[in-house]
């Protein structure tokens, strides 16, 4: 009975995690904001013509692993790449 108990309530607090992110404030700004958040992210270096493009570390590839909304938001802004 026990057992059953303490399954019931981390299956529960699994279905409550989920609700939860889903409610997470990173979801609810709109693309406009975020493209324009994004574009802050590129990092301009002096006395380089083009920053390291290809570090996994930097925007626009950091920007693409948050999750899927980033990713094609970050994919489609020209101003990253």
């Amino acid at each position: 009975l026990l057992e059953n108990l303490v399954s019931a309530r981390q299956h529960a607090q699994s279905h409550f995690e989920d609700a939860r992110s889903l409610l997470h404030p990173r979801r609810s700004i709109p693309n406009e904001l975020l493209a324009k958040i994004f574009s802050h992210c590129i990092v301009k270096v002096h006395h380089v013509e083009e920053p390291d493009g290809l570090d996994p570390r930097a925007a626009p590839w950091l920007l693409n692993g948050v999750c899927r909304r980033w990713r094609n938001l970050a994919t489609n802004l020209p101003q990253l790449w």
